[in-house]
């Protein structure tokens, strides 16, 4: 006998009618909106809070989100850099927050960094943890409410 299982689908019928670009977008600005706009409240506010706490802790440690060189020449450029650029933005609206001195000068700074202080290479690498977080809750919300469900699987019974 040949049974295929039911799974709760969280993709209502008022989910698959709203677009997904600008949940997604709010998303990565704001870390778990997209639960808290689909229904789950409680769960968009725990990713919300360990994902920003995680990012200023971060900046606390005068961590900075850095603009790697995209220069072939220069010693700094190398895959490792950029690939922590690319994790590092997925922190959103803080990271673009931290990326203002870079983009405008010193004077531009609302969150605190110095790139010489001792802990600094440690606040970046939270800056990293978070945003690889955050990729993952990006993720997870796009799966949960936005993607095609997947065709059910039959299970067959050995009897």
């Amino acid at each position: 006998m040949t049974q295929y299982p039911t799974k709760h689908n969280p993709r209502s019928a008022a989910t698959a009618r709203r677009p997904a670009f600008g949940t997604m977008l709010l998303s990565w600005l704001i870390p778990g909106y997209g639960f808290m706009r689909n229904g789950l409240l409680a769960r968009g506010i725990f990713f919300f809070v360990i994902l920003e706490i995680t990012f200023l802790l971060g900046t606390v440690l005068r961590g900075t989100v850095l603009v790697p060189e995209f220069n072939f020449r220069d010693p700094a450029f190398n895959l490792v850099n950029i690939l922590t650029f690319l994790a590092q933005v997925f922190n959103g609206g803080l990271a673009l927050i931290s990326m203002l001195p870079e983009i405008l000068g010193p004077g531009a700074a609302i969150l605190p960094y110095q790139e010489d202080y001792v802990w600094a290479d440690l606040g970046a690498f939270f800056l990293l943890v978070s945003g690889g977080m955050n990729y993952f809750v990006l993720v997870k919300t796009y799966d949960h409410f936005y993607a095609e469900p997947k065709q059910a699987q039959p299970v067959v019974e050995n009897s």
